[in-house]
């Protein structure tokens, strides 16, 4: 039945490294046929020389943009572009194994309701990824986070973590609030249905939009626990960090302010922003502490 279904796997490169040629080479290992999108937001290392030597490979399509786009407007060209049954948004630091792809579609054409799909996310060493499913954050569990209550209160649910990764898994699908933005796969007519990535966000926190309007148009979102991917995270973007923390926390702005200003007070926003605001703070000072005792550290 899959063989019938046309598939388009995209991936969005920035400077990933020796990361990407294994990403693409993964897709291209899978059970099933599909084409591969490689495009690149003007990256200055060698990633993409790398792949041009497959380039000529006829499911294999490179598109080179003149400056760094972000992440969802970069997958947005061959969403608007390219029709399809299925897409597969996939970082180029990630690597499927033969039969990831397969299995998460079967899943989906068992159940037309789902939408979006993903599955277990692992780092290179084996650990689960806590992002790889998720509850949409609220201002509660927000506040739960900044304060890091959800660590000093590990067994109780009022304090519960909006990130459940790490959580045991069960046998089978599960519908989840949530699935990260470095695997999905999307139904071609739910992605024609719901919309293409929102664009006003760069980077991070256009998948937790995605996954919410999945669910607002009556789509479901799935995690199937039974095969993985692995994700060396930050590849394509860990010598950016500072640029990193600024996009994540100006996205949780957006996804507040998007989907709740309606829906709560204008003192609860304000102590929601005030909140993301004090994070982005106290992680901008640890990135700066980390950086200045390292540079100490070299120099002697």
């Amino acid at each position: 039945m899959l063989a019938r279904k046309t598939i388009t796997a995209v991936i969005v490169n920035y400077n990933a490294g020796d990361w990407l040629e294994k990403s693409v080479l993964s897709l291209m290992r899978s059970t099933v046929p599909m084409s591969v999108y490689v495009v690149d937001n003007h990256s200055t290392d060698d990633s993409i020389e790398k792949i041009r030597q497959i380039e000529g490979h006829s499911t294999l399509k490179i598109i080179e943009n003149d400056d760094n786009r972000g992440f969802a407007a970069a997958n947005n060209q061959v969403l608007n572009t390219v029709p399809s049954d299925y897409y597969v948004l996939i970082n180029p630091d990630c690597k499927v194994q033969p039969d990831t792809v397969n299995k998460v579609m079967d899943v989906m054409e068992r159940d037309k309701c789902i939408g979006l799909a993903s599955c277990l996310i692992r780092d290179p060493d084996g650990a689960i990824q806590e992002t790889c499913r998720r509850k949409f954050p609220t201002p509660w569990s927000g506040l739960v986070r900044v304060l890091g209550l959800h660590r000093v209160s590990l067994n109780n649910p009022v304090f519960a973590n909006f990130d459940l990764g790490g959580q045991k898994t069960h046998n089978g699908v599960e519908f989840v609030e949530a699935i990260s933005g470095a695997f999905m796969i999307a139904q071609g007519d739910a992605v024609r249905a719901v919309g293409v990535l929102d664009e006003d966000y760069f980077m991070h926190c256009e998948d937790l939009d995605w996954c919410m309007r999945f669910w607002q148009s009556g789509f479901k979102v799935a995690f199937v626990p039974e095969v993985e991917v692995i994700h060396a995270k930050g590849g394509s973007s860990g010598s950016k960090k500072w640029i990193v923390n600024w996009h994540l926390h100006r996205g949780m702005m957006r996804f507040y302010n998007k989907f709740y200003k309606d829906k709560y007070s204008l003192l609860v926003m304000w102590l929601v922003f005030a909140g993301i605001g004090f994070r982005f703070i106290l992680k901008s000072t640890t990135l700066l502490y980390i950086s200045l005792t390292s540079a100490i550290v070299n120099r002697h």
